[in-house]
């Protein structure tokens, strides 16, 4: 334990240990996990976290040797590293949710489906990129990004106008959106192999002004596509929109992380770094190095 009384401040990349609370199913494929306890105390705000799942019937979670490079334990203890959107903040109760689509047989959908009130699961500290302030918005999101997208919707100013598509597998994925006014909220029901966001995103009229925010979130290709025609047709300006890829058909989410870095690219990490240097009010000069390592965010 450090000297203030803090563990994790001693742990590796200062992953907090924090315990499940309760889950409900905010849909039939969608659950909300609520986590907290000592560690989830003072955690700052953010739209994305990293969670380390401990291996089913562990546990505990086990962390590498402080080493350089750092050695992790047998694969057997090893936690699987993911990225998530944090669905909600309540600073007040020491608490965050985390909305998890379950599918398939992954380990954080295993571990939210099957977490019991006491289990425990590590946090890295809330942070991340999040859409421009703008007064026309356009948003865009498969299954897997919904949590990401209404969680932005809710503390959006209430006098934004654009749209939102989001795309899942049928009507019993939709789910109540608390979004502005002048925000029209769309639900599309396709399978993830005929997914119709590229297209509807193109056909929607755009403004005659400058004052956009762009957010996607889809699988590789859809994003990709996305991107080109948000930057290259539409020329808007890289600091005003965030395209991301969160999935890639035919891969793991490890493999689709390390390989292509979730097909983020240049202008993504070049706009962090201003948002970062603006925070701490400063400026940074050279390149900032990147080592292609980070998980998706859900």
């Amino acid at each position: 334990m450090s000297d203030d009384g803090k563990p994790w401040t001693r742990r590796f990349r200062q992953i907090r240990v924090v315990e499940m609370l309760r889950a409900t199913n905010v849909t039939p494929r969608m659950r909300r996990v609520t986590l907290g306890g000592a560690e989830a105390a003072d955690l700052p705000l953010g739209p994305t976290l990293k969670l380390l799942i401990p291996p089913p019937g562990l546990g505990r979670l086990e962390w590498p040797a402080e080493t350089r490079p750092l050695v992790w334990p047998d694969e057997a203890l090893r936690p699987a590293v993911r990225t998530y959107s944090v669905r909600r903040q309540d600073l007040a109760a020491g608490e965050l949710e985390v909305d998890f689509v379950l599918h398939g047989d992954g380990p954080a959908a295993t571990w939210a489906a099957t977490a019991k009130p006491g289990d425990v699961i590590g946090i890295s500290r809330p942070s991340g990129r999040e859409i421009a302030k703008a007064a026309w918005i356009c948003v865009a999101g498969d299954h897997t990004a919904v949590p990401a997208i209404t969680a932005m919707l809710e503390t959006m100013p209430r006098e934004t106008t654009g749209h939102v598509f989001m795309e899942v597998p049928g009507p019993e994925e939709e789910q109540p959106v608390s979004a502005p006014p002048g925000v029209a909220v769309t639900w599309l029901h396709a399978r993830p192999d005929q997914s119709r966001l590229a297209a509807v995103f193109k056909d929607v009229p755009w403004p005659d002004h400058d004052d956009v925010g762009i957010w996607v979130g889809a699988e590789s290709d859809t994003a990709r596509s996305l991107r080109a025609y948000v930057r290259d047709v539409r020329g808007v300006d890289r600091r005003r929109f965030l395209v991301i890829g969160y999935w890639k058909r035919g891969m793991s989410e490890t493999a689709y992380g390390e390989a292509l870095d979730h097909d983020r690219d240049a202008d993504y990490f070049a706009v962090a770094l201003e948002e970062e240097a603006a925070r701490h009010g400063h400026a940074h000069g050279g390149h900032r190095h990147h080592d292609g390592k980070h998980d998706h965010a859900h």
